[in-house]
């Protein structure tokens, strides 16, 4: 892809916001667009496809594990409802991914030993707090995305990368990321005739009362893109990733 474009694509995109955004190149690596200033915070829901594709590789858990969502998971006190839809009570990790619900991944967390988690979170890259003798409640935190765990947009755009590169295509990873778009939280960055994978993430840093918000996603075998958003959440993320997806769709369907 022809990097100008893509930061023209960018840069309209983003135009008149606070948000900042990297674009990577899927192959190389290269960085064919980034504007806004750089900045730092936790992942939120974001941080999920990288830890269950490490979970599933290491088999901490199964593709096919059902868990049962009330929709008020509490962890340590700490209220962390799920908002996907009720109307689909029980979650396999792709449909989990897609709506992603917080009870299935405090589960998943469950599952990690302290070291397994620590070396997941190694693999990532992200800077983090050691887990290797975390708590239950701090390890369901880390792999939500809430607390123990950092990220600005490029070293997360390294991380998806890096994920999407060895993922298989039609495996439940790469699935539900898929649904996320077209379905599920990751909706609101759909366009027609472009496939998109994604993740949004919604979090507050310590001490702060707002949130920011996240867009992580890919056009497969194309480019990675990362958009954060300092006073917002992940759906503001999600649609300022479709105004992207929009404006280089041509170039995307010409190849």
């Amino acid at each position: 892809m022809r990097g100008a474009s893509v930061a023209d694509g960018l840069s309209q995109a983003l135009n008149g916001t606070q948000a900042s955004a990297v674009v990577l190149d899927m192959t190389t690596g290269a960085v064919l667009a980034s504007t806004g200033t750089p900045r730092r915070g936790t992942p939120g829901s974001a941080i999920k496809p990288l830890l269950l594709t490490y979970a599933l590789e290491h088999g901490i858990v199964r593709p096919q594990m059902e868990v049962y969502c009330r929709r008020n998971l509490h962890v340590g006190g700490r209220a962390i409802p799920c908002t996907h839809p009720a109307d689909q009570p029980v979650f396999i990790a792709e449909s989990a991914l897609a709506e992603s619900c917080n009870t299935w991944f405090a589960e998943m967390a469950r599952r990690f030993s302290g070291p397994e988690l620590e070396a997941a979170l190694q693999a990532t890259r992200l800077p983090h707090t050691r887990m290797n003798a975390a708590s239950v409640e701090q390890r369901q935190l880390a792999v939500l995305g809430l607390r123990g765990v950092t990220a600005s947009p490029m070293e997360l755009a390294q991380a998806y990368r890096e994920m999407l590169q060895r993922l298989p295509p039609d495996g439940p990873v790469s699935r539900g990321l898929e649904g996320s778009v077209n379905y599920g939280m990751g909706n609101a960055a759909a366009v027609p005739g472009v496939r998109v994978l994604g993740k949004t993430g919604t979090a507050a840093d310590p001490g702060e009362q707002w949130t920011h918000g996240w867009f992580a996603g890919a056009i497969p075998g194309r480019l990675v893109i990362v958009i954060y958003v300092p006073h917002g959440d992940g759906g503001t993320a999600a649609r300022l990733a479709q105004q992207f997806f929009r404006a280089v769709s041509t170039q995307v369907r010409a190849q």
